[in-house]
């Protein structure tokens, strides 16, 4: 047999940042080969203060209205290990499929609420728990991004990645936010952080290796069944790499084969009841459910409309386009900039590479997108879903700027890339500071941002924004001094009444679609923008008439707070459940004179003027209706059956 190789080293081989030795140059910051600058101790100070800003920025942010299924959740849990099992109601929690959930976020929240003595769910304090815990989860998945990038490119790769993950917009604001796709996103970024570390160590990995890997795969998997995809991962890039090194001459013996193989065996089945011990669903059949729920979640029972691309269509309908345009229409520019250099310089660089850390980057970016398109998964809410794959497309970006930075010797050259990257780093830092506290509706601006989207695609389809509304509508209105009694209604409703449940006991805070709108009785109302149908964002008739204050993102409207100066259309509606046609009709034309763009009580007229044979003011009527609200499908097939009745009456 071959003599073995002297050990290789545990980092891969990284980037030469001299530009050219024979030169010199001024060590500035932007001198890639400052130590006095990218250092371990600097690079701590930048992540502490990282963390603490995540943390006191969190608490701006709004409840999200899945919330409202986490938090039974997180109640069902409690009681589930508190009772050591006994309490089986986590076991199967159809609002929502929550079992099929792992529950390491929502036991952590509970956990910490009742710590302090907090049990009320309806109160803001309760959520900034839950705030502050989603931002310290956007901190990991940050910081092992940063820390997979130094084993990569060293310290000035780590501290661009920071700062280019810092300047995401989408990825911050869900960092705030976002208590299923970013602790996901933390354990998956770790893992691969781990694992690249691993298997550079095989046959004889260290323990903080295999406990990183354990602990990653543990984030990860007891939130979202997806995690099991990371014990793929490590059993294919330990094969990959026991493969390649043999390829390259670096010769295994086979007890140093077996002992690797062994390890990762081991390793794998740690991690994964490591990665089920806070998911009760999971430990119920340890060997079925996990894989269970995996199978679900490929096409989710649950379909909703979807706005994509400017159709509204079923969630189990979309296009195999949609992740991937929804992913360039939402990253940074600097991120699609840095894409490109990386290939561009590829075939020039590619010897400054190590494989196997860019092979994992590319396969962990591409394979679960290139799966969700092949299996037609079930889609909804743009691609935070996907948010885990962020971390290996933005290490590309980066490296391809450094690359960049480091392939030519000219001064001037290089100011000119520095002042680019400045350049597109400045729209990015703009739009977190306009778009606060709603990032993570933002588009970049080379699709036109979010007022090119508007109508066209979701925006806050999380009804953040109904927390800015209840807010005003409190400290404007006065609410909270009304000695009668005061309804509010809502289509954001678990968030409206987290925000408004402390503020008077005469005040009721219901729900209603948007539609309905004219069906109930309120005197407020809050609605924000998704479900509107684009016919309605695109031609201003939403927000409807009597809107007292709009919260916007960068200038957009994603919720308004209407105040009811008119009950005409509701008393129409009442008229009508007496079956009082002709009180219903003056009800719904006085209705109309105060809101001309009502296109519930325009298209219901039209139908009483048919039942009358009235077929002109009929017609008249539903053409009015249409005017608001074009692609009405209902009012549609009425205009048809009054045009085919007059038809009829005619001959």
């Amino acid at each position: 047999m071959a003599k073995k190789e002297a050990p290789k080293p545990n980092r891969p081989s990284g980037i030469d940042y001299h530009l050219s030795p024979g030169i010199p140059h001024k060590k500035s910051i932007f001198s890639f080969d400052n130590t006095v600058f990218y250092n371990r101790k600097n690079f701590t100070i930048l992540s502490i203060l990282t963390l603490l800003g995540m943390i006191s920025l969190s608490i701006h942010f709004g409840v999200n209205g899945d919330e409202k299924f986490q938090i039974d959740y997180s109640k069902k849990l409690w009681s589930y290990y508190s009772s050591l099992g006994k309490d089986t109601s986590a076991l199967y929690v159809p609002e929502g499929n929550m079992h099929l959930y792992g529950g390491l976020f929502d036991l952590t929240a509970v956990s910490l609420n009742k710590l302090i003595g907090q049990n009320d769910e309806f109160t803001p304090s309760y959520h900034t728990v839950r705030r502050v815990l989603c931002a310290v989860f956007g901190f990991i998945a940050l910081l092992f991004t940063s820390l997979f990038a130094k084993r990569i490119g060293g310290w000035p790769l780590a501290y661009l990645t920071m700062l280019l993950m810092l300047l995401t917009p989408r990825f911050m604001g869900d960092a705030m936010v976002n208590p299923k796709d970013i602790p996901f996103a933390a354990g998956y970024i770790m893992t691969l952080y781990f694992i690249s570390i691993y298997i550079r160590q095989l046959p004889k990995p260290s323990l903080s290796a295999i406990m990183g890997i354990v602990f990653g795969v543990m984030i990860a998997l007891n939130t979202r069944a997806g995690g099991l995809l990371l014990i793929v991962y490590l059993f294919l890039f330990t094969a990959i790499y026991i493969g390649r090194s043999m390829y390259q001459g670096h010769t295994l013996t086979t007890r140093e084969i077996t002992v690797s193989i062994a390890y990762t065996m081991a390793v794998g089945l740690i991690a994964y009841f490591a990665g089920i011990l806070f998911w009760p669903y999971a430990l119920d059949h340890p060997l079925v459910n996990p894989f269970k729920a995996l199978t679900e979640f490929t096409h989710q029972p649950i379909t909703i409309s979807v706005l994509f691309s400017g159709l509204h269509s079923s969630s189990s309908l979309l296009p195999w386009n949609y992740i991937p345009e929804w992913i360039i229409r939402t990253i940074p520019i600097f991120s699609i900039v840095g894409v490109f250099f990386f290939f561009r310089l590829l075939k020039k660089r590619y010897h400054d590479l190590p494989f196997l850390e860019i092979f994992m980057l590319f396969f962990t970016f591409l394979f679960p997108i290139s799966y969700a398109i092949y299996k037609h998964s079930t889609l909804h809410d743009g691609w935070r879903h996907f948010l885990f794959v962020y971390p290996s497309l933005l290490l590309i970006a980066s490296l391809g700027w450094i690359l960049w930075f480091t392939s030519f010797s000219s001064k001037y050259f290089r100011f000119i890339s520095v002042i680019l990257l400045l350049g597109l780093m400045s729209e990015n830092l703009y739009s977190i500071i306009t778009y606060h506290p709603y990032q993570y509706t933002y588009f970049n601006p080379l699709f036109g941002g979010i007022k090119k989207a508007y109508g066209n695609f979701e925006t806050d389809y999380w009804m953040l924004s109904v927390k800015e509304a209840s807010t005003w509508l409190k400290n404007h209105e006065k609410i909270d001094k009304l000695h009668k009694p005061i309804t509010i209604t809502t289509n954001g409703l678990y968030p409206a009444q987290v925000y408004l449940s402390d503020t008077s006991h005469n005040l009721k805070v219901t729900y209603t679609r948007y539609y309905e709108r004219s069906e109930k009785d309120w005197d407020y109302a809050i609605f924000y923008s998704r479900f509107i149908h684009r016919d309605q964002l695109l031609n201003h008739t939403w927000p409807p008439k009597g809107t007292v204050y709009t919260v916007k993102a960068d200038g957009v409207p994603i919720c308004a707070v209407v105040k009811r100066d008119n009950r005409e259309d509701y008393l129409g509606f009442q008229a009508l459940e007496k079956n009082d046609a002709i009180s219903a009709m003056k009800h719904f034309l006085a209705a109309l004179k105060y809101d001309f763009n009502n296109e519930t009580v325009s298209s219901k007229l039209a139908e009483l003027y048919k039942n009358q044979c009235l077929y002109e003011k009929a017609a008249d009527m539903a053409l009015q209706s249409l005017n608001a609200f074009p692609s009405n499908p209902a009012t549609m097939n009425l205009l048809e059956e009054i045009k085919y009745e007059q038809q009829k009456d005619a001959q």
